[in-house]
């Protein structure tokens, strides 16, 4: 018999691969800012843009399956390729060609140096923990990028002046809640006690099951559909854990090692909860 640590630790991520099972069968319930919006999609394409413009069609790296990410405009000739660490979100979500995307986790990519000119990631930063495996994916992304490649990623970022999540709760239940993807992220960031605890997910369903146990009455009442509510469903008894760190914070991550990254833009979008959501790029120094 497996030791008990082992077989615990192998619970948790088969459980955390469940969750993403689940997200992958919802992924339709799944909408802004989870997902980019049209202003994201014209900051990553502006970005891809001016570095094609001098480089030509890059060969690009996908973190996630991410539709609308394979589907910008890429100048003609890129080379796309995806990496996702479920099969089920591969197969699922990604709309591409299946030989394009690889199962594989973002801290051990299986690619060698200098293989990408530009990597792109959104909404999942905060997937992993911190510090350990964001320098990890950051060791990664060094070894990957070539000098003068390009690293764009949309953030999902803590708020300046931090929310409470009775705060949050209480906006949900006077109808002030658009979605659940808003309610996912606002209330998922106010009960992160720090960013190196991140915040549990099955903690986040619980809160909510706690604030109105009877999801049926309370979709009724704010006039969402139950399925787009039950989709929150997929947090509970859920292992996995969000890192929410400040733009300030993986700004210093990318720039402070020697031969590492230069800041090249922050893009802040307009709509609701975008302040939340900003595009940044990095550049790779020689």
């Amino acid at each position: 018999m497996l030791p008990l640590a082992t077989r615990q630790a192998g619970a948790e991520t088969a459980s955390a691969r469940g969750h993403w099972l689940d997200i992958a069968h919802h992924w339709h319930q799944v909408g802004a800012p989870l997902r980019p919006s049209a202003q994201d999609v014209a900051s990553y394409t502006d970005l891809i843009g001016q570095w094609a413009a001098v480089h030509g069609a890059p060969r690009a790296l996908i973190l996630g399956v991410t539709p609308e990410l394979y589907r910008l405009p890429w100048p003609a000739g890129s080379e796309l390729t995806a990496v996702d660490h479920t099969v089920a979100m591969i197969e699922a979500v990604w709309p591409g060609p299946r030989s394009a995307a690889v199962h594989a986790e973002w801290t051990d990519l299986p690619f060698t140096a200098a293989s990408f000119d530009i990597v792109l990631c959104d909404g999942g930063w905060h997937l992993l923990s911190y510090p350990h495996d964001q320098r990890c994916l950051l060791d990664e992304l060094r070894r990957i990028v070539p000098p003068d490649g390009l690293c764009i990623m949309r953030l999902f970022v803590p708020p300046v002046q931090p929310e409470t999540p009775a705060a949050v709760l209480h906006d949900l239940l006077r109808g002030a809640m658009p979605n659940l993807n808003i309610l996912k992220l606002r209330l998922g960031m106010a009960l992160q006690v720090s960013r190196e605890c991140g915040v549990l997910l099955a903690d986040v369903w619980q809160a909510l099951h706690q604030a109105a146990p009877d999801f049926v009455r309370l979709a009724d009442q704010l006039g969402w559909s139950l399925a787009h509510l039950l989709a929150v469903n997929s947090y509970r008894d859920c292992p996995s854990r969000y890192h929410f760190v400040s733009v300030a914070e993986v700004r210093e991550q990318f720039t402070e090692q020697p031969g590492g990254f230069s800041f090249v833009d922050c893009r802040m979008p307009t709509y609701a909860l975008g302040e939340r959501c900003p595009v940044v790029a990095f550049r790779r120094r020689a």
